[in-house]
């Protein structure tokens, strides 16, 4: 799939992860207030890497006294948005940055690597959110081993989205040290 999008021409490219950008934007500000307003009361990192049935439940219940666990739904619902939009821009940016490397270049490859641990960190988000429908079909009685499960997708996603970041940012130098080369070359 990814090798698709270097049919596009770099200005369309660059188009491309600019509106996939935008729309990550948007998403995260629309995920972002249903969270706020959920009343969740820890921070959503904390809350997914709690790995305790007993701390999630007192998360819920937290909601559940003030009537909002049904936005903290909605907000899960609203996080499959967010996670297209990390996908599409994993997906574009990486490839964009592997395209400054150069084909077959080492900024090359770790741009893919880069777009492909963005992707598959956001399908990791995509099985806790799944996980998390579980526990919320009885939120104040949850399995020790799902809560465990939950958390544990969420450390993969957070271990493979930081580490998609740093591959990124090693692509995007390893391509202009090497576009920087080749000018003065």
């Amino acid at each position: 799939m990814l090798h698709h999008l270097f049919k596009l021409s770099p200005g369309a490219h660059i188009a491309a992860t600019g509106i996939a950008f935008a729309g990550f934007m948007g998403a995260q500000t629309w995920l972002d207030a249903s969270y706020e307003a959920s009343g969740h009361p820890v921070h959503y990192a904390e809350g997914q890497l709690a790995f305790s049935a007993e701390r999630v439940e007192y998360f819920y219940g937290v909601m559940l006294d003030a009537g909002t666990l049904d936005i903290y739904v909605r907000t899960q619902i609203i996080d499959f948005a967010f996670i297209a939009s990390v996908m599409l821009l994993s997906a574009l940016i990486g490839t964009l940055v592997a395209r400054l490397g150069g084909a077959g270049s080492f900024g090359y490859r770790a741009g893919i690597a880069a777009a492909v641990m963005g992707i598959a960190g956001a399908s990791m988000d995509v099985i806790e959110n799944l996980v998390s429908f579980v526990m919320l079909a009885d939120p104040q009685d949850i399995s020790q081993p799902v809560a465990v499960i939950y958390s544990g997708f969420a450390a993969a996603k957070f271990a493979l989205l930081s580490a998609a970041m740093i591959t990124l940012k090693v692509a995007l130098l390893a391509g202009l040290f090497r576009r920087a080369r080749l000018a003065i070359a």
